[in-house]
Protein backbone atom coordinates (compact mmCIF):
# COMPACT_ATOMS: atom_id res chain seq x y z
CA UNK A 1 0.00 0.00 0.00
CA UNK A 2 1.33 3.01 -0.74
CA UNK A 3 2.32 5.62 1.93
CA UNK A 4 -0.03 8.51 2.24
CA UNK A 5 2.16 10.63 4.45
CA UNK A 6 1.93 13.48 2.29
CA UNK A 7 2.63 17.31 2.86
CA UNK A 8 2.58 20.58 1.00
CA UNK A 9 5.45 22.09 0.13
CA UNK A 10 6.17 26.04 -1.50
CA UNK A 11 7.12 25.38 -5.02
CA UNK A 12 10.63 26.22 -5.89
CA UNK A 13 11.30 25.47 -9.37
CA UNK A 14 14.95 24.57 -8.60
CA UNK A 15 13.56 21.83 -6.38
CA UNK A 16 11.70 20.68 -9.85
CA UNK A 17 14.98 20.85 -11.70
CA UNK A 18 16.62 18.27 -9.19
CA UNK A 19 13.14 15.78 -9.77
CA UNK A 20 13.16 16.11 -13.45
CA UNK A 21 16.48 15.44 -13.63
CA UNK A 22 16.17 11.61 -11.60
CA UNK A 23 12.87 11.18 -13.00
CA UNK A 24 12.84 10.97 -16.50
CA UNK A 25 9.48 9.96 -17.22
CA UNK A 26 7.93 12.74 -15.02
CA UNK A 27 10.37 15.27 -17.04
CA UNK A 28 8.95 14.10 -20.25
CA UNK A 29 5.41 14.09 -19.37
CA UNK A 30 6.31 17.98 -17.72
CA UNK A 31 7.56 18.82 -21.24
CA UNK A 32 5.48 17.45 -23.84
CA UNK A 33 2.88 20.34 -25.88
CA UNK A 34 -0.48 20.36 -24.09
CA UNK A 35 -1.93 18.68 -27.09
CA UNK A 36 -0.42 15.69 -26.55
CA UNK A 37 -1.38 15.03 -22.92
CA UNK A 38 -4.15 12.49 -21.70
CA UNK A 39 -7.30 15.10 -22.08
CA UNK A 40 -7.38 16.05 -18.20
CA UNK A 41 -4.26 18.33 -18.90
CA UNK A 42 -5.48 19.85 -21.69
CA UNK A 43 -7.70 21.31 -20.03
CA UNK A 44 -5.55 22.92 -17.50
CA UNK A 45 -3.55 24.41 -20.11
CA UNK A 46 -6.85 25.64 -21.63
CA UNK A 47 -8.23 27.28 -18.86
CA UNK A 48 -4.83 29.47 -18.64
CA UNK A 49 -3.83 30.35 -21.65
CA UNK A 50 -5.51 28.53 -24.54
CA UNK A 51 -1.91 27.65 -25.98
CA UNK A 52 -1.82 23.65 -27.28
CA UNK A 53 1.97 24.08 -27.46
CA UNK A 54 2.48 24.71 -23.85
CA UNK A 55 3.75 22.73 -20.91
CA UNK A 56 3.06 22.11 -17.86
CA UNK A 57 6.72 22.72 -16.75
CA UNK A 58 6.16 25.91 -18.13
CA UNK A 59 3.33 26.84 -16.58
CA UNK A 60 4.94 26.07 -13.35
CA UNK A 61 7.88 27.77 -14.17
CA UNK A 62 6.18 31.35 -14.85
CA UNK A 63 3.72 30.55 -11.81
CA UNK A 64 6.68 30.49 -9.67
CA UNK A 65 9.33 32.71 -10.94
CA UNK A 66 7.05 35.65 -12.56
CA UNK A 67 3.97 35.75 -10.14
CA UNK A 68 5.41 35.20 -6.91
CA UNK A 69 3.41 38.41 -5.14
CA UNK A 70 0.30 37.45 -6.06
CA UNK A 71 0.25 33.63 -6.67
CA UNK A 72 1.28 31.01 -4.02
CA UNK A 73 2.31 27.93 -5.40
CA UNK A 74 3.06 24.27 -3.69
CA UNK A 75 3.93 20.80 -4.95
CA UNK A 76 2.71 17.85 -3.25
CA UNK A 77 5.27 15.48 -2.18
CA UNK A 78 5.61 12.23 -0.56
CA UNK A 79 9.02 11.57 0.59
CA UNK A 80 10.68 12.78 -1.72
CA UNK A 81 8.84 12.14 -4.47
CA UNK A 82 6.74 14.97 -5.97
CA UNK A 83 3.26 13.71 -6.78
CA UNK A 84 1.39 17.32 -7.71
CA UNK A 85 1.00 21.02 -7.85
CA UNK A 86 -1.18 23.44 -6.31
CA UNK A 87 -1.45 27.15 -7.14
CA UNK A 88 -3.89 30.11 -6.01
CA UNK A 89 -4.15 33.33 -7.24
CA UNK A 90 -5.24 35.84 -4.13
CA UNK A 91 -5.63 39.96 -3.91
CA UNK A 92 -3.14 42.58 -2.93
CA UNK A 93 -4.78 42.52 0.47
CA UNK A 94 -4.28 38.76 0.88
CA UNK A 95 -7.99 38.06 1.94
CA UNK A 96 -9.83 36.61 -1.43
CA UNK A 97 -8.87 34.05 -3.33
CA UNK A 98 -10.00 34.55 -7.62
CA UNK A 99 -8.16 31.26 -9.50
CA UNK A 100 -7.48 27.89 -8.16
CA UNK A 101 -5.06 25.75 -10.28
CA UNK A 102 -3.93 22.26 -9.77
CA UNK A 103 -2.64 18.82 -11.02
CA UNK A 104 -1.36 15.36 -10.26
CA UNK A 105 1.81 14.31 -11.89
CA UNK A 106 0.48 11.15 -12.93
CA UNK A 107 -1.56 10.80 -15.21
CA UNK A 108 -1.82 7.32 -15.48
CA UNK A 109 -3.74 6.12 -12.54
CA UNK A 110 -5.88 7.72 -9.75
CA UNK A 111 -3.99 10.02 -7.71
CA UNK A 112 -5.45 9.24 -4.06
CA UNK A 113 -2.39 11.04 -2.40
CA UNK A 114 -2.72 14.20 -4.19
CA UNK A 115 -6.60 13.89 -3.29
CA UNK A 116 -6.02 14.10 0.03
CA UNK A 117 -3.48 17.02 0.11
CA UNK A 118 -6.82 18.93 -2.14
CA UNK A 119 -8.97 18.27 0.69
CA UNK A 120 -6.30 19.55 3.08
CA UNK A 121 -6.04 22.50 0.81
CA UNK A 122 -9.49 23.66 0.77
CA UNK A 123 -9.75 22.68 4.70
CA UNK A 124 -6.67 25.44 5.14
CA UNK A 125 -7.64 28.18 2.89
CA UNK A 126 -11.51 28.29 4.51
CA UNK A 127 -9.77 29.23 7.80
CA UNK A 128 -7.39 31.82 6.09
CA UNK A 129 -9.37 33.78 3.46
CA UNK A 130 -12.76 35.58 3.59
CA UNK A 131 -13.80 34.45 -0.13
CA UNK A 132 -12.84 31.74 -2.42
CA UNK A 133 -13.28 32.32 -6.28
CA UNK A 134 -11.99 30.18 -9.17
CA UNK A 135 -13.34 28.67 -12.45
CA UNK A 136 -13.03 25.37 -14.56
CA UNK A 137 -13.96 24.29 -17.96
CA UNK A 138 -17.31 22.26 -17.55
CA UNK A 139 -15.47 18.92 -19.08
CA UNK A 140 -12.50 19.10 -16.25
CA UNK A 141 -12.63 16.15 -14.71
CA UNK A 142 -11.28 18.16 -11.31
CA UNK A 143 -14.97 19.83 -11.61
CA UNK A 144 -15.96 16.40 -9.15
CA UNK A 145 -13.22 17.55 -6.47
CA UNK A 146 -14.44 20.99 -6.18
CA UNK A 147 -18.12 20.39 -6.41
CA UNK A 148 -17.15 18.02 -3.05
CA UNK A 149 -15.41 21.31 -1.68
CA UNK A 150 -18.31 23.67 -2.72
CA UNK A 151 -20.99 20.87 -0.84
CA UNK A 152 -18.77 20.61 2.21
CA UNK A 153 -18.27 24.37 2.65
CA UNK A 154 -21.61 25.49 1.82
CA UNK A 155 -20.70 27.45 -1.63
CA UNK A 156 -21.71 27.68 -4.56
CA UNK A 157 -21.20 26.24 -8.30
CA UNK A 158 -22.95 28.01 -11.24
CA UNK A 159 -22.44 27.11 -14.99
CA UNK A 160 -21.63 30.22 -17.39
CA UNK A 161 -20.66 28.95 -20.72
CA UNK A 162 -18.33 26.44 -21.17
CA UNK A 163 -17.20 27.36 -17.41
CA UNK A 164 -18.21 26.45 -13.58
CA UNK A 165 -17.82 28.75 -11.58
CA UNK A 166 -17.37 28.16 -8.17
CA UNK A 167 -17.03 30.34 -4.57
CA UNK A 168 -17.12 29.93 -1.12
CA UNK A 169 -17.62 32.48 1.16
CA UNK A 170 -16.38 32.57 5.27
CA UNK A 171 -15.95 34.16 8.32
CA UNK A 172 -12.56 33.61 8.23
CA UNK A 173 -10.40 36.35 9.99
CA UNK A 174 -7.55 36.18 7.36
Amino acid sequence: MENLNEQLVTAKINDLHCVMQQDKELAKFLTTPAKELPIQYRYIVQEINNNENETLYNLINVTCNYYKNTVKSYFSKVGTKLTGFIAYAHTRNNDEIYEIKMFSFNPNRSATVFLADVIHFFDELTKTYKKITWAAIKENPANKIYQKAIEKYGGISEVKGNEVHYRIETTSPN
